[in-house]
């Protein structure tokens, strides 16, 4: 195997040159630069990266901490994939750790990463397991304790605006609900998330807020807490439907929710648009797909994500980052056949 020195003898050059080269730490002459390069390939040189990170102390490694499910997850997959692309194109390594199942588990994954001298780390706060995630206030002292950059996607941080990147997840649900609205429908049911975590309670309170402020009052029978998943979005909708309460349009949680709340739907005879509208929410691909396709709330994934690692490799080269109230993001809807006028 090829070492420094065999490159250095090779281009004609001392060692020390050649490590100024590999490294960018000193102005080369192009020529000497061609040459060093030249050697390199025709040696099949592979510098030491380890000795290189440990000389300039940096490893040029971004850590990405996710919640477990990534697999079976559209969004974390395209999130996963973003960072990469990112990554590469700013000469960085990605590695990419999960959260264990525990109460400490996303504090012990930030610091292994920072432990395997990862230059700074972009964590995922996944409000579906809120027991399994960092507090807030917990986010904020690891900013200020940790010896390298922390970004956190999906929480606010009022302490730290400038490390946070955030879904306006309240504003979003309010979206479908004002267009519902607009098209003359008065009585909107809402099947929600489990109400113990942050964004299924966010979401609700969108739901509420447009009812308010069209002057429409709020009524609880109109309302059911799903799981989030299929067979919740089937259960619930038959809740509402065993309640006999009349509605002529429905808003979900999520997109797999609105999937098995049309499934109950149909199985009761009721005809998606032209008795009930309907609505999901993330704009998952198999929606093009049904029978009658479903309108959804499109949040800015790539945006989302590609603004916190913007965020993170600016801190890494202490460039100057937005300001804060650019930080959150809000949803576009996505219409389809399954929404009419009333």
């Amino acid at each position: 195997m090829a070492t420094m020195l065999d490159v250095s003898r090779r281009a004609g050059v001392s060692k020390s040159t050649v490590s100024r080269v590999l490294n960018g730490t000193a102005k080369i002459s192009e020529a000497t630069r061609e040459a060093v390069f030249k050697a390199i390939e025709e040696l099949n040189y592979r510098p030491n990266v380890l000795a290189q990170s440990l000389s300039k102390q940096e490893t040029n490694t971004i850590g990405l901490v996710i919640p477990r499910g990534s697999n079976t997850s559209q969004y974390l997959a395209l999130l996963i994939e973003i960072c990469q692309e990112l990554a590469d194109k700013a000469g960085k390594f990605l590695m990419i750790t999960q959260v264990s199942d525990q109460p400490d588990g996303g504090i012990k994954a930030i610091r292994s990463l920072v432990d395997r001298r990862c230059d700074a780390v972009l964590y995922y706060n996944n409000s579906f397991f809120d027991h399994y995630n960092i507090r807030g206030d917990e986010l904020s002292n690891l900013i200020d304790e940790l010896p390298v950059p922390l970004v956190v996607m999906n929480c606010y941080l009022p302490r730290h605006p400038q490390n946070c990147v955030w879904f306006d997840h309240s504003q979003g649900a309010r979206l479908p609900v004002e267009y519902l609205l607009a098209q003359g429908h008065k009585r909107i049911a809402y099947i929600a998330g489990p109400l113990n975590q942050r964004t299924a309670q966010l979401r609700l309170q969108g739901y509420q807020d447009a009812l308010a402020n069209a002057g429409i009052a709020f009524d609880p029978l109109l309302v059911v807490e799903g799981d989030r998943y299929y067979h919740g979005g089937y259960s619930a909708c038959n809740q509402l439907l065993q309640r006999r309460t009349e509605f002529t349009a429905l808003c979900c949680f999520n997109d797999l929710t609105a999937i098995g709340a049309l499934k109950a739907l149909q199985e009761h005879g009721i005809a998606v648009p032209e008795q009930v509208s309907l609505f999901g929410f993330d704009n998952e691909a198999v929606l093009d797909y049904l029978s009658p396709s479903l309108s959804s709330v499109q949040l800015p994934a790539h945006a989302f994500v590609t603004h916190a690692m913007t965020l993170l490799l600016d801190k890494l080269t202490s460039t100057e980052t937005p300001a804060p109230d650019e930080s959150a993001f809000v949803g576009e809807l996505v219409i389809r056949g399954s929404v009419a006028a009333r």
